[in-house]
């Protein structure tokens, strides 16, 4: 009895293993071309917790909406990419029929913008628009920024954020974006500005110097480049108080997805418990 109670007295002091509760989900970059229930179940049986995708059209949605692991609830559709072009005329239609096929598995609409550099007028009419209608079926619009478009970085898009002036709409944060932008010594001053408007973000292995066209070595799989992505970005990133999904950048990656998915997500188990453990530290 003494021995038992010994025992479970130790056990009651183990040390605990800290880790990050942000959920860790991937972009389906390199697994587009298999069927939906293929690339759901490679992603979960590794353990990711959610997937995003460009939209690929009401009857390919559905058919990951119905995928066992998205039914029982253990697997999200975090978000869909969606190329908005605001200069141009575009289907109120098309786009509510988007909308209504997003809001039962509360999936973002992830707004990438393309057309003239914003923000401008046009833009900001336009995407007004889109967040009022998204609002009236409960679907969230997040901005995307992306390099080489209408809004490149994550503070052009809290400034266009900022000239919507709709408290639905949100904000997104790319380390391969921001790096593109020249970014990478300020991502911490980036995130604190950005922290507050901030509900997904993307994470991957990058090389330091960036200097190849492209984007070879601005996306790698976590395990792989020279950029302290730990403490540069993640670090900051969970420090300015992001809670949101954390997801796993692919695109352009060439190792085999079953390889490259299981590497980043050991690397970023790892990474994850060595940030929550000096957040902890510093409590």
């Amino acid at each position: 009895m003494v021995t038992l109670l010994a025992t479970l007295l130790g056990c009651s002091h183990a040390p605990k293993t800290e880790s990050l509760e942000n959920p860790f989900g991937a972009f389906n970059f390199t697994l587009e071309s298999r069927p939906a229930s293929e690339q759901i179940g490679l992603l979960d049986e590794v353990g990711y917790k959610g997937v995003a995708l460009t939209w690929p059209g009401v009857e390919t949605f559905e058919a990951f909406a119905t995928a066992p692991a998205v039914r029982e609830g253990r697997f999200r559709l975090f978000a869909v990419l969606y190329d908005f072009r605001f200069d141009t005329p575009w289907s109120r239609e098309e786009v509510d029929t988007m909308l209504s096929t997003l809001a039962p598995q509360r999936t973002d609409l992830w707004l990438m913008l393309s057309g003239p550099h914003g923000p401008n007028e046009s833009m900001v009419t336009a995407v007004r628009e889109l967040v009022a209608m998204a609002t009236a079926r409960g679907v969230r619009v997040v901005l995307y920024p992306h390099d080489d478009n209408a809004i490149e970085n994550v503070e052009e898009a809290v400034a266009l954020l900022q000239a919507v002036g709709r408290p639905e709409l949100k904000v997104s944060l790319h380390l391969c974006h921001e790096l593109k932008a020249g970014n990478r010594d300020r991502l911490a001053e980036v995130i604190a500005a950005a922290a507050p408007h901030l509900v997904l973000a993307s994470i991957h292995g990058a090389a330091r110097e960036t200097v190849t066209p492209g984007w070879s070595t601005t996306i790698q799989p976590l395990d792989r480049g020279d950029l302290d992505v730990r403490s540069a970005y993640l670090l900051p990133l969970i420090r300015a108080g992001y809670t949101g999904p954390v997801l796993l950048h692919t695109f352009g990656l060439v190792d085999p997805p079953e390889e490259h998915l299981r590497r980043s997500y050991e690397a970023w188990k790892q990474m994850a418990g060595e940030v929550a453990a000096t957040l902890a530290s510093e409590r």
